[in-house]
């Protein structure tokens, strides 16, 4: 039994520092270039975007607008973060960061005029001492699937916001649970019967 709970605690850790380092790393090991290849993008493109598939099962997403180019770089699981980059017309750096995918951005975000020159720095943490890590613990606790699509994390105002899905079969619920940035309290906590496509 000993052993049982020894193994328990150090896959929880293993777990745990995963986590840490795919948050703190995605951007460090992105797989992309600081500079948008142009000539390969119009060579490859239809309809205004294409997609690469690399050999690790990291996607990115390519794709133009009249004001830039932007890119979503996918790392496989366990990662469950997104690296993205938008590029001036001239293919420079217009601005780079990571997120949880279509929500909240971490970490250090930055921007850049068109000459490749640092413009702007925003902390996206900063004020949170409940970390992205503390939230990512929080919902695996509660057995949350992180890669759901309707699992959601946000947050505004010092507060995070977790919305996630839970039940193999009808009804399931929908859970909705505001968080304290700072001291990790949970502030409220709603549970509705949840119906497909609302």
């Amino acid at each position: 039994m000993k052993k049982l709970i020894f193994y328990f605690i150090l896959t929880t850790l293993i777990s745990s520092c995963m986590s840490q380092k795919v948050y703190i790393n995605t951007l460090a090991e992105s797989k992309s270039s600081d500079t948008f290849d142009i000539e390969k993008f119009n060579r490859l493109e239809k309809g205004g975007e294409y997609r690469d598939t690399l050999k690790d099962g990291t996607i990115i997403r390519r794709m133009s607008s009249d004001t830039d180019f932007s890119e979503f770089e996918n790392p496989p699981p366990p990662s469950i973060l997104r690296v993205y980059r938008s590029f001036h017309l001239n293919g420079k750096l217009k601005m780079k960061g990571i997120s949880f995918p279509n929500s909240v951005a971490l970490g250090v975000w930055r921007e850049y005029d068109k000459e490749g020159n640092l413009i702007k720095e925003e902390n996206h943490d900063e004020g949170y001492e409940y970390s992205f890590e503390d939230i990512v613990s929080f919902m695996r606790l509660r057995n949350v699937d992180l890669f759901h699509r309707y699992t959601d994390i946000m947050r505004n105002k010092g507060v995070w916001n977790l919305v996630y899905v839970k039940g193999e079969s009808y009804p399931k619920h929908i859970y909705n649970i505001k968080i304290d940035g700072k001291t990790g309290k949970i502030i409220s906590k709603t549970k509705n019967v949840f119906q497909e496509g609302s």
